[in-house]
């Protein structure tokens, strides 16, 4: 299961040339909309922290594991797609911590 996301995911934006990110604009303000939905109240309108950590620049491994429930975070329930659009959303954020994240740098 694990694989196909991750499959998916990379279907989801391309990589125009080394080191270059190109995340889908549509992608990024429906992530924005479920960000703003589901996780805002704690990390921050734009992700900077708040009363939880600054999630800026995360990938789709760090969305789907958070969600499952860390630490003080609670479990939310995402569908494959959401979370896909939420980690498109937050590398769009910090798109140099997002290569980074990808292995990219």
């Amino acid at each position: 299961m694990r694989y196909v996301l991750v499959l998916l995911f990379s279907l989801a934006f391309n990589f125009a040339s080394a080191g270059e990110l190109e995340l889908p604009p549509n992608q990024i303000e429906a992530g924005q909309g479920l960000y703003q939905e589901k996780c805002a109240r704690c990390h921050g309108h734009d992700a900077s922290g708040g009363n939880a950590p600054d999630i800026q620049g995360v990938i789709l491994k760090d969305v789907l594991g958070s969600a499952q429930g860390v630490e003080m975070m609670p479990r939310i329930v995402l569908q494959e797609a959401e979370a896909e659009q939420i980690a498109i959303f937050l590398m769009s954020l910090a798109p140099d911590q997002a290569r980074i994240r990808l292995g990219m740098d």
